[in-house]
């Protein structure tokens, strides 16, 4: 009985933190996506996907990065694999100049 109770206990620990949010990631998008919309005209559906995009990529850049110790060319390289990832995604609800203005804002928000 004792092994069924730690084993659920387990399995349900395991559900909720990898539930748990990305706080930076989801930072990082608020800002991101809040300088972008009021810098282009997007409708609340393009908004949304743009959130759900750059969260997923930060996300999947943390994953592969912390806790690695990548050298800096590998960093570069999982960065640069994330941004053409990124960019063929946004390409398809996007054009490719909405794309291009998407992606220098989205680099003016990190300096802000």
């Amino acid at each position: 009985m004792k092994k069924i109770i730690i084993t659920c206990a387990l399995v349900m620990f395991t559900f909720i933190a990898k539930a748990q949010e990305n706080k930076f990631a989801s930072k990082r998008v608020a800002t991101a996506v809040q300088y972008i919309s009021s810098n282009m005209d997007l409708s609340e559906a393009n908004v949304e996907f743009l959130k759900e995009t750059l969260y997923n990529k930060y996300v999947s850049n943390a994953k592969k990065i912390r806790g690695k110790d990548l050298s800096q060319d590998e960093k570069k390289q999982v960065y640069r694999t994330a941004f053409i990832e990124t960019r063929k995604k946004l390409m398809t609800v996007f054009s490719k100049e909405q794309v291009g203005e998407i992606t220098k804002l989205e680099r003016e928000s990190f300096k802000k």
